[in-house]
């Protein structure tokens, strides 16, 4: 099926048009695929902060969004915080989640199925032990973290199997959480 069809035949609310546009002009210009993105980060009290993120490099030149977004973070009583905000990692998990579902959602309107429904689940399992400092052998990260998607779509089981197999593939938070980044922290 070729875009124009699929654009036709899918209503999911994403402009495949303009992705395969950007697509094609990336092969013919790979610098302009080099982005760097941005969060900075307060202390607001206790474990309590706040991120925002306006700014970004990409297309060679400086972008940002139309406003600027703000996430805060803390933890629950149980780490003797005031539980202001969900946890850096439950952060994460939805981070996971929101990128996979964005790809579900393209990939779907790309190949021309109709979505009613798709909604992720996402757990990750921790030891806090590593975190506390009470065993120095137990990482600080997840174990193991579980994915799971319920999507009602006009598309057989396999074709649903599909389209969560290519969000996986191209989705830039699996990629971050399943392989090691070169992480560098510096104090000003």
């Amino acid at each position: 099926m070729n875009v124009e069809n699929a654009l036709k035949t899918a209503r999911n609310g994403v402009n495949t048009e303009a992705l395969m546009g950007a697509r094609a002009a990336l092969a013919e210009t790979p610098a302009a695929g080099q982005f760097t993105w941005r969060a900075e980060c307060d202390w607001v009290h206790g474990t309590h902060s706040r991120s925002t993120v306006q700014g970004f490099f990409g297309l060679g030149a400086e972008q940002s969004h139309t406003r600027a977004f703000t996430v805060e973070a803390d933890h629950p009583p149980q780490f003797a915080a005031a539980d202001n905000a969900a946890t850096p990692v439950e952060i994460v998990l939805s981070a996971l989640a929101s990128c996979l579902t964005a790809g579900v959602a393209a990939v779907a309107q790309h190949r021309g199925i109709q979505l009613r429904s798709v909604k992720a689940s996402v757990e990750g399992d921790m030891d806090i032990a590593g975190i506390l400092g009470v065993d120095a052998g137990v990482r600080n990260g997840f174990s193991a973290i579980r994915v799971s998607f319920d999507v009602d779509a006009d598309a057989t089981r396999d074709e649903i199997a599909a389209l969560v197999a290519q969000s996986q593939k191209r989705s830039a938070v699996f990629d971050i959480v399943t392989n090691p980044s070169n992480v560098k922290v510096t104090v000003a």
